[in-house]
């Protein structure tokens, strides 16, 4: 798999420029807050390195902008290498984006272990749904 940049990298560079100057940011600024150098700074918004998605975050909580806001419509990239998943039943460029956006804006730390418990409970019951219906499919009819 390779770790040079491609197109998307290079398009989220690009809007993190474009957000940093909207918010009226200089590099030096945007890359202290985030504790980066502005080197770093500068090699992501030109997309020469790729950009690690726990930075990502921390540049969008800084910029006060969503993180989709990095992604919304940005171009199809080919995958680098044949691995494909095996069961693509959630779309991770987005929905899983959009939910973990959505978790991190809640701010109380109870509520937050609340959801998390919620969804892991619900991810559980569906797995063992998952299980009893294969279990009733192997089962000759009587």
């Amino acid at each position: 798999m390779s770790k040079a940049p491609n197109a998307a990298d290079k398009e989220v560079g690009k809007r993190i420029r474009l957000y940093r100057r909207e918010k009226k940011f200089t590099q030096p600024q945007l890359a202290h807050h985030v504790g980066i150098t502005s080197q770093q700074l500068q090699k992501y918004e030109s997309g020469v390195n790729r950009i690690a998605v726990g930075k990502l975050v921390e540049i969008a909580v800084a910029l006060k902008v969503e993180m989709v806001a990095f992604f919304d419509r940005i171009p199809t990239v080919e995958p680098s290498n044949d691995n494909q998943l095996e069961n693509p039943q959630f779309d991770f460029t987005h929905e899983a984006l959009l939910m973990s956006t959505a978790f991190m804006s809640i701010t109380q730390p109870m509520l937050r272990r609340r959801i998390l418990e919620l969804v892991q409970a619900v991810a559980a019951k569906e797995v063992e749904m998952d299980d009893f219906l294969a279990e009733i499919k192997r089962q000759p009819a009587e």
